[in-house]
């Protein structure tokens, strides 16, 4: 009788996943006390059966489930960026409260900044923390590349769309200036990064979109494209 429940329980279970690994186990004890029981033995065929559902039943999800999983892992990744840029964005603001200026000295920002797994550019020229102390003289930060070795800093800088590179720093003679951010990382592996800005100020978009000061704008995604 279990052999036969299992079988069908292993159909259904196409419609529930979780359930294919309890009928494959199942079908497993199923066939091996059918080379030892005579009476089981009968039903051997069913339990090869019911392996045979529930093995390619796992596999096609496995299949269909780890891309999303890993576009979802991915998509978590994004996050990084996007509250890193709004967290600049709120002590530029503070920044500006105090000294009637914006500006794009990461440690006047950062009492202590740290390096991760995103890449910032404050400028559009000047060097980018990437070991020892922060100095005043650079404009951002690069990757932890000793924690996370499969990111270069000079590569994914190098990769930033120059159009976008363009418009980042401090625009205008403060008090009556903005400031436009940048932030980025790869999140595949390929030649293609992920690419955040923030502003102080509206402006617009590459489509004709309305972007709104404060608000962090991916400008490429690298989980999509």
């Amino acid at each position: 009788m279990l052999p036969v429940v299992a079988m069908v329980l292993s159909v259904a279970g196409l419609c529930v996943p979780p359930m294919l690994l309890i009928t494959l186990g199942l079908g497993l004890y199923g066939y091996l006390r059918g080379r030892r029981d005579a009476k089981w033995a009968l039903r051997k065929q069913v339990t090869q059966m019911t392996m045979a559902v529930s093995g390619a039943g796992i596999i096609i999800f496995l299949g269909l489930g780890l891309p999303n999983f890993k576009r979802y892992q991915m998509r978590t990744r994004q996050l990084e960026c996007r509250e890193t840029l709004s967290e600049l964005h709120a002590a530029q603001q503070k920044f500006y409260a105090r000294e009637k200026r914006y500006t794009t000295k990461l440690p006047e920002l950062l009492p202590a900044p740290q390096r991760g797994e995103v890449l910032l550019r404050l400028a559009p020229e000047g060097a980018l923390w990437t070991g020892g102390l922060p100095t005043a003289e650079q404009v951002g930060q690069g990757f932890d590349e000793a924690k996370y070795p499969q990111l270069s800093t000079r590569a994914v800088d190098e990769a930033l769309p120059k159009l976008v590179v363009h418009e980042l720093g401090i625009k205008g003679d403060c008090p009556a200036c903005s400031v436009t951010m940048l932030c980025a990382t790869n999140l595949d592996g390929d030649a293609m990064v992920d690419v955040w800005t923030v502003s102080t100020i509206e402006r617009l978009g590459d489509r004709g979109e309305h972007i709104a000061g404060g608000l962090p704008w991916n400008e490429i995604d690298d989980v999509s494209e």
